[in-house]
């Protein structure tokens, strides 16, 4: 493996790099002098048709450092006017990023240095129509510029075929594995030529970051210009403690104070850029929201906006932190501290871009001050305390020591689960309020708990209680929960219901006539007020409970019932045996056992 050192800066010019004089008059074109230290390493590699594997800062010109060289030598395809005959030509060259705009900005690097090589691009993104895209490809093409997710789509409909794939270009690789990408990659990869060219570009070679992909390349050559954890010396970085309920306001305070011309805002999710976006645009700023949610569309039309000026304010998420090239930015304001710290060194990257000057400020609340001190051990340095005269943080601001010292190294995976348990403790307490009263010993006061639940039905199924024995069903619940029921009760109420069934067998056997019926209609209505009387007044007299008490207090009690069958046959067989209207009621309604769901199923 070749390696480069990241302080060969020796001086050299585009033409010593050994480019074709097409690419260099597309140089000039672009208003290139002299190739950035990423370009003058990886160029000579490609040419010679190496596999590359390069680590550069943001901003440094990665984009042209692996167009010149692959277009330099690629081949054309023939055209195709599309016709359905006509088999698919092409690409010859894949590249692959995690984003939109990454794919955009490539594109537009390549249309440059197309007009003078003559080669053909065509650029497949999510957020708009398969068709014209598919019609694209059918035509042919020398260089396909995608996202993942949609050349897979275009992959398994048979639109795209990657069989004469020669170069393939990985941009931003750790961003694609942060993504979830790796196995959609690795599918991609999987359609290409097994003898292709393989250049992977990315913020960082790390392996615990993009060691899963690296398996890609042969025998690489390896170039590294500048560690991940170093920032721009032309950005000013600047801390704000704030309290979480004063960020808001205090976001409006900073772009009017300082100008919100041509600023970008980075917020961690994208509901919170929405809202953020909108209380701009109430204060009267103008700005655009950018995030993974919005249209392909609208992402062009806030970019096209935010260079041209009319645009003020970009809100963003971190899918606007990496390789995006906009240019004049002067400051970023980090709403949010980022969950990562290597995104806090993408974000502030979009200003000071090219030598220009730029600064960054950071809102860090009681709740995220930890992660920011990991972002000051990851870079080595601190930030400098923002100006806040005037401004109003809150009245739980934390504290900054403007003489602290970095950590060595950004905390680890247990002491971040640490936090994150603290944190949602804390959250917790401040949810259910103050802590519980002292009393005059010092131990905590507890307050009586709620009416106590039932005890729980022996076996599954629906609950049914009758409106009017509800209350009573709350109150012997109540008794029973305090004073719990004794062997002898259970006994009593087990001898109740072998009574009652006896009763009903005996009347069923000496006639069905009226008087029969209204007697055990008048018994019935007897022992439900007696059952209730009981029931409020506490037991009878002679220590046992009424039979309306045992029995439908808790409609789910596990007695047997007397059907023998269950279900709708069952209950249509025992309410034709001829009784009345009222003896097919008092079938029904007794027929209901725990888990045949009141007696239907």
């Amino acid at each position: 493996m070749t390696s480069t050192n990241t302080n060969e800066t020796a001086s050299v010019t585009f033409a010593d790099l050994g480019l074709s004089e097409d690419v260099l008059a597309a140089v000039r074109d672009m208003g290139y002098t002299e190739p950035t230290p990423v370009q003058a390493a990886s160029i000579p590699h490609a040419l010679d048709g190496e596999d590359v594997l390069a680590a550069a800062q943001t901003g440094t010109g990665k984009t042209a450092a692996f167009l010149l060289p692959t277009m330099n030598n690629l081949p054309h395809v023939p055209r195709s006017r599309g016709r359905k005959g006509d088999a698919a030509q092409g690409p010859l060259m894949l590249v692959v990023t995690p984003t939109r705009e990454l794919a955009q900005q490539i594109e537009a690097v390549c249309t440059a240095v197309a007009k003078r090589t003559g080669h053909r691009s065509v650029t497949v993104v999510g957020g708009v129509s398969y068709n014209p895209q598919k019609e694209k490809l059918r035509r042919g093409c020398d260089i396909l510029i995608a996202t993942p997710g949609r050349l897979e789509d275009l992959i398994n409909q048979e639109a795209c075929r990657l069989d004469q794939v020669q170069v393939l270009l990985l941009d931003e690789a750790d961003r694609m594995l942060d993504m979830g990408f790796l196995p959609a990659v690795r599918r991609i990869v999987s359609q290409t030529r097994d003898d292709r060219q393989t250049l992977l570009f990315s913020a960082t070679l790390d392996e615990g970051q993009v060691g899963s992909i690296t398996d890609l390349v042969r025998d690489p050559a390896r170039v590294e210009i500048a560690p991940v954890t170093s920032t721009a010396d032309t950005v000013e970085q600047f801390v704000c403690p704030v309290s979480p309920e004063a960020k808001n306001a205090l976001l409006i305070d900073v772009l009017k104070r300082e100008g919100a011309h041509r600023s970008i805002v980075f917020c961690r999710t994208k509901h919170r850029a929405d809202a953020c976006s909108r209380r701009l645009a109430r204060a009267g700023i103008t700005c655009a929201a950018i995030h993974g949610d919005r249209s392909q569309a609208q992402r062009e039309r806030a970019l096209k906006a935010f260079r041209a000026g009319s645009c003020d304010v970009l809100v963003a998420t971190d899918v606007l932190a990496r390789g995006i090239d906009i240019s004049d930015v002067r400051y970023v304001v980090n709403f949010d501290v980022p969950g990562d710290p290597v995104d806090y060194i993408h974000r502030i990257g979009r200003t000071g871009r090219a030598g220009e000057e730029g600064w960054s400020v950071t809102f860090v609340t009681d709740e995220d001050i930890a992660e920011f001190f990991d972002i000051e051990a990851l870079m080595g340095k601190t930030a400098d305390l923002f100006d806040v005269e005037g401004l109003d943080l809150g009245a739980h601001a934390p504290e900054i020591d403007p003489e602290r010292i970095p950590a060595k190294a950004p905390a680890g995976k247990k002491e971040k689960k640490r936090r994150r348990k603290a944190t949602a403790r804390k959250k917790e307490r401040v949810a259910r309020g103050d802590a519980p009263k002292q009393g005059a010993t010092g131990d905590a006061v507890h307050a009586e708990p709620a009416t106590p639940k039932p005890s729980r039905r022996k076996r599954g199924g629906k609950t049914r209680v009758h409106g009017d024995e509800g209350a009573d069903f709350e109150l012997l619940s109540a008794r029973e929960a305090r004073g719990g029921r004794a062997t002898a009760e259970k006994a009593e109420d087990r001898a109740g219901r072998s009574r009652r069934r006896s009763e009903r067998s005996a009347g069923e056997r000496d006639g069905r006539g009226r008087s029969d019926s209204r007697g055990r209609g008048e018994a019935r209505s007897s022992s439900k007020k007696s059952g209730r009387a009981g029931l409020v007044n506490g037991r009878k007299a002679d220590g046992e409970r009424t039979s309306r008490e045992g029995r439908d207090a808790w409609r789910n009690y596990d007695e047997v019932s007397e059907r023998r069958g269950r279900g709708r046959a069952a209950r249509t067989k025992q309410m034709t045996v001829g009784r009345g209207s009222a003896q097919k009621s008092q079938a029904s309604r007794s027929s209901r056992r725990p888990g045949d769901h009141g007696g239907r199923r």
